[in-house]
């Protein structure tokens, strides 16, 4: 969860650095970019709540994690739209989604960066079992302080976990159950993007290093890679 959480966080920030040096050229493919990080969050949201957290509701309450959620609704319905809007009709994004029949608006740095300050950063801030409250207020530490900041701070540790009566054999089952789940996700969206956010000196995501160190860079990157042309660099 740490480093889902690092990666998340770690994608946000990539989104809000390089907005305003965008050339207009490429407006539609970096908003088509910015796209992917709204729907891993939509994803990550929908799985925490229907596949990860009821595995551990008979021995552990994790409702108010739910609850914190619907604080990251509305800004997140917010930022989609206006990115939708910035997209030819028709275009596709997200994983499987296509833009409806609309006036596309021009790409404006300017007014994401306003909606991640509004609304983004508050809900983060809010939303203590992501540990997004140190990340944010410290958004100059290096990326790979964020796993450390995550794995230390974080609701569901496993210490807190064999307080509550979890046996390792069911942390080891529910650590399976989500490696299994994450890896029937899209490999040409989903686990590029992931691999290529996702800090460095992170195991995230739970894949081959085969997989992230070749597979990814050499074949899964190539069909959309116009969009992962703004992705860090290895």
């Amino acid at each position: 969860m740490a480093g889902a959480h690092a990666f998340i966080i770690n994608a946000l920030l990539d989104i809000y650095e390089k907005s305003p040096s965008i050339p207009e050229e490429k407006y539609d493919d970096f908003v088509g970019y910015a796209l992917q990080w709204v729907a891993v969050l939509h994803h990550h949201h929908s799985w925490e709540e229907e596949h990860y957290y009821p595995m551990f509701t008979h021995k552990y309450d994790t409702s108010f994690i739910v609850a914190e959620h619907e604080g990251f609704s509305a800004a997140l319905t917010e930022m989609e739209e206006y990115l939708i809007s910035c997209l030819p009709s028709g275009a596709p994004h997200g994983y499987g989604k296509v833009a409806p029949i609309h006036e596309q608006q021009v790409f404006n740095a300017s007014y994401l960066l306003s909606l991640i300050d509004k609304n983004l950063r508050a809900s983060f801030l809010a939303c203590k079992h992501h540990v997004s409250y140190l990340v944010m207020s410290l958004i100059l530490i290096p990326p790979f302080f964020f796993i450390k900041l995550l794995q230390e701070v974080t609701y569901l540790h496993s210490d807190r976990l064999h307080e509550s009566g979890f046996t390792e054999a069911e942390i080891r089952h529910i650590a399976a159950e989500t490696n299994k789940y994450m890896m029937n996700m899209p490999m040409t969206t989903f686990l590029v993007y992931v691999t290529l956010l996702s800090p460095k000196g992170s195991d995230f995501p739970p894949a081959p290093s085969f997989v992230k160190r070749y597979v990814v860079p050499y074949v899964l990157y190539w069909p959309n890679r116009r969009l992962w042309q703004f992705a860090p660099k290895a």
